[in-house]
């Protein structure tokens, strides 16, 4: 099975985020065939990327909250089953045959009641060589005659299970008499003597062993034996067969830790460390089991795979980040915190989308782009430079939308209208709290966190009739996630203004911007790109503060 690689944008997701993602994957399967590359959401898609994955026909992206290594993760392994009522000995050979250590127990309806393992069947037979007097477990009588291809010579309805006081006769040790008169079992090799029979008086079960089975032996057995077995099978074998009949009901421990797919792994060790089961069974949706999980597993687990596309800042990165082995990162922001365990191929540069560079990655290596994908990707430019009017827009930009846009068939200047249009009706048809969260990115600017958040509008009376309801939201916002302050850009494109609230600090935003905050809101004229006219700007002033 190819490994699996996971491509995600950031947690907050955009247009540019997801359609770099998925471009990316595209990509990345078209040069390599020795993984398989997965696109991705780490969060809620907003109007203006749903509209463009349904515009080119793209379904939404599988969302992961969490990079953490999950019990998923684990390599499945062809999982073996056994029910209460399988013998011992066959669990024994199962493990053999497909060389595991525990079985899960169902019942027959595929629920799991149990686990039975290695050490449990050591225990049985270390049992076997302590207790050979007894059978102290129930072993089926039909179980035990297929076993040993035995004949039933005499059968009583009412004896199902051998269970009791064992007497081993054999032919050169003549049996004491008390062993006799307390004997619930008897194994005898040949037929038994009538005298030694009659002593037996409490005995319910014989099996005979070493004989002809076509033939019946002449006996009169005691009225208490109410089954007679007759096999050819040696004394030993039949000793043997009568441990290994055993059910594992006997054995099995009755509580074993229950997992989900998408448990932690940390969750799934402590399961397993504080169980006496040395393991744990994984869950589908239906209950029924679909893997095994053991110490072995939790030792050698292996970390997710990513590739991060559109950030490369903790802080803006799916959760559980630091736990993924990361392979590649491509972006167009600041070089953020985001450390490896190895070097790494990071393509980061200048430009106004993700998209523009995996289109150019798409050209440089020969790929050819389909029209869907062509459109997916200039969807993603489209949006992270606001109809090329972005001061982040470059030429290579501007070059690449075209040779996109004709792939795809579409005029870009129209479509790019629609699509942000597209976005900015959010601002009218959700709640503050909502539009806050849909485009929502925090930044540790000189140990000052700060959130930021964009929206697009064609006018600002859309925000100024619900100002204070986004006051409000942007103070809930802040005081949750232990901000310093938390910003609003409610962004005109043909404007080229964003219209500024702030909660919290407002002096390095006067500074950075040189503007009056009055009443938690301010015009900035020319600031449309929150990567290049805005943190670099504020992130100026407060370095100033450090």
């Amino acid at each position: 099975m190819r490994e699996k690689v996971i491509v995600t944008g950031h947690r907050s997701p955009d247009t540019d985020s997801v359609c770099s993602a998925l471009g990316y994957a595209f990509f990345k399967n078209r040069t390599d065939s020795t993984r398989v590359y997965v696109a991705v959401r780490g969060g809620e898609l907003n109007d203006e990327t749903r509209f463009a994955l349904e515009r080119f026909g793209f379904c939404v992206p599988p969302l992961l909250r969490s990079l953490m290594p999950q019990v998923q993760d684990v390599p499945r392994k062809r999982l073996v089953t056994v029910t209460p009522s399988t013998q011992l000995g066959k669990a024994a050979g199962l493990m053999k045959e497909h060389r595991i250590h525990s079985l899960p127990v169902v019942d027959d309806k595929q629920m799991v009641r149990g686990v039975v393992d290695a050490v449990d069947i050591a225990t049985a037979y270390a049992d076997e060589l302590e207790r050979v007097d007894a059978v102290p477990y129930g072993v089926n009588v039909d179980s035990v005659a297929e076993q040993l291809s035995a004949s039933v010579l005499f059968r009583s309805d009412e004896l199902t299970l051998l269970q009791g006081t064992l007497l081993v006769l054999m032919k050169s040790v003549s049996p004491t008499a008390s062993a006799c008169q307390e004997a619930a079992i008897i194994v005898s090799d040949g037929v038994p003597s009538g005298d030694v029979m009659a002593s037996c008086r409490a005995a319910a079960a014989l099996i005979v062993t070493g004989v002809d089975t076509k033939v019946a032996p002449a006996q009169e057995w005691p009225p208490s034996l109410q089954v007679v077995l007759a096999t050819s099978r040696s004394l030993a074998h039949t000793l043997r067969t009568l441990w290994s009949s055993v059910p594992v009901s006997a054995f099995m421990q009755n509580s074993v830790p229950l997992l989900g797919m998408t448990d932690t792994l940390d969750k799934a060790k402590k399961a397993v460390l504080d169980s006496s089961a040395r393991c744990a069974v994984v869950l589908d949706a239906l209950h029924h089991p679909v893997n095994i999980v053991t110490r072995s597993d939790l030792i050698r687990f292996a970390r997710k795979k990513v590739i991060l596309v559109d950030h490369n800042e903790t802080l803006q990165a799916v959760d559980g980040v630091e736990e993924a082995d990361i392979l590649e990162i491509i972006d167009h922001h600041r070089v953020g915190d985001i450390s490896t365990f190895r070097p790494i191929y990071f393509r980061n540069e200048p430009l106004g989308s993700t998209c523009t560079i995996v289109a150019e990655l798409c050209t440089e290596n020969g790929v050819f782009m389909p029209a869907h994908v062509a459109g997916i990707l200039l969807s993603g430019i489209l949006s992270d430079t606001m109809n090329m009017n972005l001061s982040t827009t470059t030429a290579t930009d501007v070059r690449v939308a075209r040779r996109l846009a004709a792939l795809c068939d579409v005029n870009a200047q129209e479509y790019g209208l629609e699509l942000l249009r597209q976005g900015s009706a959010i601002v009218s048809g959700h709640a503050a709290s909502e539009v806050l969260a849909k485009d929502f990115k925090e930044f540790d600017l000189f140990d000052t966190r700060i959130g930021v958040s964009q929206a697009v509008v064609f006018a600002f009376e859309a925000i100024q009739e619900r100002e204070p309801e986004f006051q409000q939201a942007m103070r809930d916002l802040q005081v949750r996630m232990g901000l310093t302050a938390v910003a609003f850009l409610a962004t005109d494109p043909l404007r080229r203004q964003s219209y500024l609230l702030v909660s919290g600090v407002q002096e390095a935003f006067e500074e950075a911007f040189g503007v009056q905050v009055e009443h938690g809101h301010a015009v900035l004229d020319g600031v449309l790109s929150r990567k290049k006219d805005f943190i670099p700007r504020l992130a100026e002033a407060l370095s100033r503060y450090a």
